[in-house]
């Protein structure tokens, strides 16, 4: 729970499907790698005219990666993560597309006070928004498509945890991968010896 704050409940399905939206809206491949920096420093400015993202200094951001103001359209990031985006660093990636979610799911929408900690984990924002990034950078298709862990992260530039992850979600099996060294039986070699 974030701060004890909850907001209109989402299904998987529907924060799924909300994701594939989003990257047909924004023309993005169905199917292939977002580039989550010019997304955030050109693209969504094109779209959402009230739009700003703002780098800030490690101090002021403290122990956040990211924050999302949801009374305006603005993404922050702290310094070492936006540097870690520019890089393609993993969780960097993920740190953008989470806080994407947040501006796109929650922003200008009404947040309550939950008065328990007893509530469905629908009404979480902070699930919701790990949810929708998942399925934006790693769309379901496209994923089941990947017939190994390595391939999943190499297509989308995500981690292994995340890929994994993501696996488990959609119910999908990688095959298994042949092994790197072959070990041949002993006697089985065409080489003779003087």
């Amino acid at each position: 729970m974030d701060n004890g704050r909850i907001v209109y409940p989402r299904s998987r399905r529907d924060l799924e499907d909300f994701a594939a939206e989003m990257r047909a809206y924004l023309e993005l491949s169905p199917d292939g790698r977002v580039s989550m920096q010019p997304l955030l420093e050109e693209t969504l400015y094109e779209v959402l005219p009230e739009y700003h993202f703002e780098v800030r200094e490690n101090h002021e951001m403290g122990q956040m990666e990211g924050l999302t103001d949801d009374q305006k359209p603005t993404i922050y990031l702290r310094e070492n993560v936006y540097h870690a985006l520019e890089r393609g660093e993993y969780r960097a990636r993920m740190t953008a597309a989470h806080e994407f979610g947040h501006l796109v799911l929650h922003c200008g929408m009404p947040t309550f006070r939950a008065f328990s900690e007893e509530y469905l984990p629908l009404y979480d924002p902070e699930r919701q928004a790990n949810i929708f990034a998942a399925a934006f950078l790693m769309p379901a298709s496209a994923f089941r498509q990947c017939e190994t862990i390595k391939a999943a992260m190499t297509r989308f530039g995500v981690s292994q945890d995340a890929a994994m992850h993501r696996a488990r979600t959609l119910r999908h099996q990688f095959q298994k991968g042949r092994p790197i060294l072959s070990v041949k039986k002993k006697g089985t070699s065409k080489r003779r010896s003087p």
